[in-house]
Parts: structure tokens; C-alpha cells; sequence
């Protein structure tokens, strides 16, 4: 499955700088880890109310890693800080 294109056809209506989402996936075998990477301002979007947006994507990339006999970690990614968030 093509994660990256899905998550950034999903994501890139609902943030004000699209241009700067990234999606990067890494991994081997059967693991994934999907990174997303995106402005300041745009990842309280991502995040949601409460965490749903960014719980409700894990939902979907996972389901569709688990058809695909992959095991999907995504999260969203603080260049400034270095550190996950969501």
C-alpha cells in the first residue's frame, strides 16, 4: 500500500501549507514506522480535537497495514523539538 500518497491526499486539504507535508516511511519486514511532517500551525489539524484526527488515522493505516501483513506505528513528527507528538 502506498501510505504515503493515501495519508497526503488525506491530510493535504485540511492544512494551510500542504507544500510542507511530508510522509516518511521506514522500516523492514513486516514493521513500518510512518513519520509525518508538517508546519507548526498545521499540526494541531493533524492532531484534531482531543487527539481524533491523528488517533483515526493510526485506525486506517494500521487496518490497512494488517491486510497487508505489516505492522503500521505512525506519528507526527517536531522538527524544533525533536520529539513525537499526538
Amino acid at each position: 500500500m502506498d501510505f504515503e500518497g493515501f495519508l497526503k491526499d488525506v491530510l493535504a486539504p485540511m492544512v494551510d501549507h500542504p507544500e510542507a507535508l511530508k510522509i516518511e516511511v521506514k522500516g523492514e519486514g513486516r514493521k513500518r514506522e510512518i513519520w509525518i511532517h508538517a508546519e507548526p500551525g498545521d499540526r494541531g489539524r493533524i492532531i484534531g480535537k482531543s487527539g481524533r484526527m491523528i488517533q483515526s488515522l493510526r485506525t486506517l493505516c494500521r487496518a490497512a497495514g494488517d491486510k497487508a501483513g505489516l505492522n503500521i506505528d505512525l506519528e507526527l513528527f517536531e522538527e524544533e523539538r525533536g520529539e513525537v507528538r499526538g
